[in-house]
């Protein structure tokens, strides 16, 4: 039998990205800081040793680009030039993911990457006229509280490196399927040993998937615990659509999807998620909803995840709720707000007296 060997080749690259945050989407060019020519410029980033820049035009850049917008990667760099691969991705300010948008790759052997240089426009950018329609864009999940969050991901190329002719192994190895199994588990109940009571509903578990999981459960279902002896247990600190979210996350690793709810309905899931987390011990779960959380604030939720913030030691949650009302006409807006009076007659916190303070003192100036 005949052996078979390989050998590889790649380029040695560096890669970095820069985030772009357009806010008051939907005003286009109205009330925004453009030039002459209609784009917003970013900050200027270093990859590879060279600045770069995104270009941003509200309104579409060329006759032809009318309903679009149009995005482009800038080298910025007076000297050299920067053979590099751009990718221009849409965050999903939901899930907090990228979904790529426009990218430069090359897959034929004999293409060259594009290669940045200084001389003109068109050498030193690379982008498209008609990057994508406006009203594709409005009510998606990639604009919120109208603000729409661009990343630009650049790798910039060096030398080609061919490695050692080395044997080819040629076993194929499926991938990883533990989750998937752990999936099934959780949906079929033939095997489980512990059963939860959640107010009208139950769920059916196995003790040492949750113990393995979590140090509360682990300690709950040992020695000398009343609980290890017992085949059900009853949950009052927790709504039922919020323990199925903990369960799923447990048996999964992953948050569940939430179709079925509404935006303030799964805000508020996630706000109670975190709070379960907390209780459980289940510290990556934690930081998840709250990165769901900073990505879908708004005036009427600030208040409440500022709170939980504040109660379970979320420090970046607590940053982002602050940077949010950093604009004092912010602030305003949230002590007016529903969200803001329900969270104050049921949890009053030193933090509404400054808030309200600030509010009436702005207020008397105006």
């Amino acid at each position: 039998m005949a052996s078979t060997t390989i050998s590889s080749c790649a380029y040695q690259a560096v890669q970095g990205a820069h985030r772009l945050k357009i806010c008051q989407f939907s005003h286009g060019i109205v009330g925004m800081d453009v030039n002459a020519d209609g784009f917003i410029r970013s900050s200027t980033f270093r990859v590879g040793g060279f600045d770069w820049a995104i270009l941003y035009y509200p309104e579409g850049y060329g006759d032809d680009s009318e309903g679009f917008i149009s995005v482009f990667v800038e080298f910025m760099s007076k000297y050299g030039q920067a053979p590099a691969v751009v990718d221009i991705r849409l965050i999903d300010q939901v899930t907090g993911k990228p979904k790529s948008l426009l990218s430069s790759v090359f897959f034929e052997l004999d293409e060259e990457p594009f290669r940045f240089k200084s001389d003109s426009f068109a050498e030193a950018t690379w982008g498209k006229e008609r990057c994508i329609r406006r009203e594709a864009l409005e009510d998606s999940v990639y604009v919120r509280d109208d603000c729409l969050v661009i990343e630009c991901v650049i790798t910039v190329l060096g030398q080609l490196r061919v490695s050692e002719t080395k044997p080819l192994c040629e076993i194929d190895v499926p991938p990883p399927n533990a989750l998937q199994h752990f999936r099934k588990m959780l949906e079929d109940t033939s095997a489980a040993d512990v059963t939860f009571d959640v107010q009208q509903e139950t769920f059916a578990a196995h003790r040492a998937v949750l113990a393995a999981r979590s140090p509360v459960f682990r300690k709950q279902f040992g020695e000398p615990m009343k609980e290890k002896k017992m085949s059900r247990i009853t949950i009052n600190s927790v709504e039922p659509a919020v323990f199925k979210a903990l369960l799923h996350f447990i048996y999964t690793d992953s948050l569940p999807v939430m179709d079925d709810f509404s935006r303030a309905e799964s805000n508020a899931v996630f706000q109670h998620l975190l709070a379960a987390a907390d209780q459980y011990g289940l510290e990556r779960l934690k930081l998840m909803c709250a990165r769901t959380l900073v990505m879908n604030l708004n005036v009427e939720n600030v208040a409440s995840a500022l709170w939980l913030a504040d109660k379970y030691n979320c420090q970046k949650l607590k940053e982002a709720c602050v940077n949010f009302m950093a604009p004092s006409n912010r602030v305003d807006a949230v002590v007016a707000s529903q969200g803001y009076q329900l969270l104050k007659r049921g949890s009053p916190s030193p933090l509404a007296d400054v808030w309200e303070k600030r509010s009436r003192a702005r207020q008397s100036f105006l």
